[in-house]
């Protein structure tokens, strides 16, 4: 199974695609396209960037088909022991998720691209792939095929569709890991930008990670830098980052480059290989649904700061100034009382990007970094510092990637914590999959830290209580003690029916909150025990939360072994 792609006209952004398979067997022969891309996890519908689509026999006879489905074409191959697919690729957006040509450069987003054979994703398959005059790079983290002019293997279609590819003029750089070689390609960085520094922190950043986990799985790794704008997505020995390069030039703006660079390195370790068991083997024709976002996407989060600390690019007081900013916009985020972490993952697939509705959603990223904290210092407290959240990810990998070559359950990776902390760790994994208030100052004290809150007049009102949303109806999970809810009489297991007269929704109940002040009333309709009342509520002033840390004067002897081991500096 072999693949040609040329840009004959880039400036039309098309892509001519040929497809040529052969030693097939069979009257019918259905070809399929993935509907989203692993890594982004929103169905894309690549198939209808594909025009002109032709299927002919290995002598170039004109062979029927019809399209099927949203991302199937069935040809009717007549027993042709070789079939030759002809097809256009639209690629406009430029996003890692998306194909792109244009007049000076190209990426190649391979699930949006390449057909495969339904019920062949294990063949190999190569690509040979003509550039236009004038371009003299093609970066990707697939196999060079020895003596062929940019020609690239893969021993799957997995392996294929996890290789993008990063063409024209771009600027390489290079460093080695423990003798492994890694490629830096980059646009539209700045001349005043360092890029020896670059290369030398992005060398630092990757050895920091790889003595983390105690292995460098590729063979060759590569970033592709793309342009400008954001976004990125991870593979397993490359990663795609759009960013923008001007950011670079303060230093601020080049510590935030690290950090989200370094996010989608550690993805090759946190997802690729740690994963959990819904995320591979992918059913590319539909969502691959899993609670466990917030480990994947949450705790790579949590160690793109980390492993920064580790590798001398990001001091120990900035770390906690993330951390601190972290849990500010979590906490003064209203969704925070309507979604857990694990619904959060379970259903980005099902709106338009996470944390999309402010209101009524939280984003796995930023959640899932604080309970990696959480569980790094209850596992270390509870361990006397004997163990980490190090040692959980170290056995992960050892256990799920490298012996059983699967991903784990939700029990499992539990079962992992607990393992290392020697005991039950019921209270963070109650945060991730519930909307109880965390008690964040409990968790910083293991590491001798004070976190200091304090609260700030904010716009709108407040009302005092959490909800959920079961089975399409806003139910009152708890009320504030002392609050506006409270003191009206609101309980625990209320069902709101109406706010205002309109019907009630997580998102109707935030909107008037926003828009009120304090001191106004609003009007709920609800149903106790089955029997409707309604209740007026006089709202109360808004704040917003505010967070500090300093350490602690005199802290115990763990405490401060388990500060030192946790934010230590170069190792």
């Amino acid at each position: 199974m072999g693949f040609t792609v040329s840009m004959p006209q880039p400036a039309n952004h098309l892509f001519h695609v040929v497809f040529r398979c052969d030693g097939l067997k069979g009257e019918i022969q259905d070809f399929k396209m993935p509907a989203w891309n692993p890594g982004y996890y929103r169905i894309m519908d690549y198939a209808k960037n594909v025009s002109n689509f032709r299927a002919a026999d290995g002598a170039g006879r004109s062979l029927a088909w019809e399209k099927v489905t949203k991302n199937t074409w069935r040809v009717v191959a007549d027993n042709a022991g070789t079939i030759v697919l002809n097809y256009d690729v639209s690629g406009t957006v430029s996003f890692a998720a998306q194909n792109y040509l244009g007049e000076n450069r190209a990426y190649l987003a391979p699930p949006g691209l390449y057909l495969h054979v339904a019920g062949k994703l294990q063949h190999p398959v190569t690509v040979a792939i003509q550039p236009p005059p004038g371009w003299s790079q093609i970066a990707t983290g697939l196999e060079q095929v020895p003596g062929k002019a940019n020609t690239f293997s893969a021993p799957d279609f997995d392996v294929f569709y996890d290789c993008p590819v990063l063409m024209g003029n771009q600027e390489m750089l290079q460093f080695e890991v423990k003798g492994v070689p890694h490629q830096v390609a980059i646009e539209n960085v700045p001349p005043a930008v360092d890029r020896g520094k670059m290369a030398a922190d992005l060398k630092k950043m990757v050895e920091a990670a790889t003595r983390l986990i105690g292995d460098v799985p590729y063979k060759h790794y590569t970033f592709l830098m793309m342009g400008t704008g954001n976004g990125g997505i991870e593979h397993l020995n490359s990663a795609s980052i759009a960013f923008n390069g001007s950011s670079l030039t303060s230093p601020e703006g080049y510590l935030r480059w690290l950090s989200y660079v370094c996010h989608e390195y550690f993805h090759n370790f946190n997802v690729k290989r740690i994963r959990p068991i819904a995320l591979g083997p992918f059913d590319y024709d539909a969502e691959n649904l899993t609670n466990m976002l917030w480990v994947s996407e949450g705790l790579s989060v949590y160690y793109q700061d980390l492993i920064t600390v580790r590798a001398g690019l990001v001091t120990r007081d900035q770390y906690l100034d993330r951390m601190k900013n972290s849990m500010a916009q979590f906490e003064n985020s209203p969704g925070r009382h309507y979604q857990s972490a694990t619904e959060s993952s379970w259903l980005t697939w099902g709106t338009s990007g996470v944390g999309n509705d402010r209101n009524t959603t939280i984003s796995y990223y930023n959640n899932g970094s604080m309970l990696g904290a959480m569980l790094d210092l209850k596992i270390r407290h509870e361990s006397k510092n004997a163990k980490s959240l190090d040692d959980v990810m170290r056995g992960l990998y050892r256990k799920y990637y490298q012996e059983k070559k699967r991903g784990f359950t939700d029990a499992e990776f539990r079962a992992e914590c607990e393992s290392a902390a020697g005991g039950p760790l019921d209270e963070v994994f109650e945060y991730a999959s519930t909307t109880k208030d965390v008690d964040y100052e409990k968790y910083f004290a293991y590491a001798g830290l004070q976190l200091q809150v304090t609260k700030q007049d904010a716009s709108g009102s407040y009302l005092g209580l959490n909800t959920q949303s079961a089975d399409g109806k806003l139910v009152v999970a708890s009320v504030t003690a002392g609050g506006p809810a409270q003191s009206a009489g609101l309980q625990p297991q209320d069902q709101i029916l109406e706010v205002d007269g309109s019907k009630a929704t997580p998102k109707s109940l935030n909107d008037l909150l926003t828009a009120r002040k304090p001191g106004d009333s609003i009007k709920l309709k609800i149903s106790r025990n089955n029997a409707m009342q309604d209740i007026e509520v006089t709202l109360a002033k808004n704040v917003k939360l505010a967070y500090a840390f300093q350490t602690r004067p005199g802290p115990t002897p763990i405490e401060a072994a388990i500060l030192k081991d946790w934010l230590r500096d170069r190792e």
